[in-house]
């Protein structure tokens, strides 16, 4: 429910004139101070050791930052909706990263489980085909007849 109100703030943002590394920037920036307070009472393993401080550097900089500015971007240029739909490939491709760069193994139900990802977000996504020509020409009589005013009523079928 907080992505969706994430994504939804910030694509009333872009869509208001905000520019979409600025609206990132300030969602992002108003997150990371309420969760100063999380980092000053559980953050002590991170902050304790230069070689944990770089990876959560890294971990901010690279994927975060770089992944939200690019998501902003799509805001900007997509539906709310379909970008949060969209967003979620990206287990299904951090999966298939770990096995390519890292050399993690993923069984037969891992596979499974990234197919039906995939196959459901192109469902989701997929454009919709406009109806048959037959469709649309019974339509619009029914159109037409929807737009004329009601008939005023006649005296001889009473009100």
């Amino acid at each position: 429910m907080t992505y969706a109100l994430y994504s939804w703030a910030a694509h009333r943002l872009i869509t208001h004139g905000i520019a979409s590394r600025a609206a990132m920037g300030t969602i992002f920036g108003l997150g990371g101070l309420l969760l100063v307070p999380v980092l000053l009472t559980t953050g002590a393993p991170l902050t304790n050791s230069w070689p944990n401080a770089a990876v959560g550097a890294y971990m901010a900089l690279v994927p975060m930052f770089v992944g939200y500015v690019l998501f902003g971007w799509g805001l900007a240029h997509v539906p709310a909706s379909t970008a949060t739909t969209l967003s979620l490939l990206e287990p299904a491709v951090a999966a298939v990263l770990a096995v390519l760069v890292v050399g993690e193994r993923l069984p037969a139900f891992g596979w499974t489980g990234i197919a039906l990802v995939v196959a459901s977000l192109a469902v989701l996504t997929a454009p919709t085909r406009p109806a048959p020509r037959q469709q649309q020409a019974a339509a619009i009589p029914l159109q037409e007849a929807a737009a004329r005013p009601a008939a005023a009523p006649t005296p001889e079928r009473g009100r």
